[in-house]
């Protein structure tokens, strides 16, 4: 398994659209941002731009949507934000991943994690905050994993309590 964490080009839209389907068939999501009402070119420029804090939707902060591609499959995701707001120092942290339904069991998690520390790092943010819903033990593992150390566990939304993480 040689795992990729590269950002999104023109040629992943097959694969990102099979995945945003996969994810919402079990409930879940790819990204809060993804706009399938834009082109594909113009939704990967829009993509590259918020790097840059560039038409950021909302209150959102500028971050880097990142696919994590296995040998030319996009096998995950990961969001790595640059700072934090509010919302991101209390819920949602510096980092949001997911793995493909497919895929998952094969420790693309705890790699796609892994790197996107060390990327933060490389750009100067440390410690890394990552949370997780309370309930969702195999991402409080791949935390764990990667040195994430609990801090507490905080209300969340819809009833679903945060763990609140720091990876050194």
């Amino acid at each position: 398994m040689s795992l990729v964490l590269r950002r999104l080009a023109i040629a992943d839209e097959a694969d990102i659209k099979a995945a945003v389907a996969e994810l919402e068939a079990e409930g879940g999501h790819w990204s809060y941002r993804y706009r399938p009402d834009l082109t594909w070119p113009d939704y990967v420029a829009l993509v590259h731009g918020w790097e840059d804090g560039h038409d950021l939707p909302g209150d959102f902060v500028a971050n880097a949507d990142l696919v994590a591609d296995v040998d030319g499959v996009v096998v995950g995701r990961a969001s790595l934000r640059l700072e934090l707001n509010d919302f991101l120092r209390t819920l949602g942290g510096h980092i949001g991943y997911a793995v493909r339904p497919q895929f998952r069991g094969r420790g693309h998690a705890k790699e796609i994690l892994r790197q996107s520390v060390e990327l933060l790092r490389a750009r100067g943010v440390s410690p890394v905050l990552v949370t997780c819903d309370d309930d969702n033990l195999a991402s409080a593992r791949v935390i764990e994993a990667n040195g994430g150390v609990l801090e507490n566990i905080v209300p969340g939304v819809a009833d679903i309590p945060k763990r609140r993480y720091w990876i050194s």
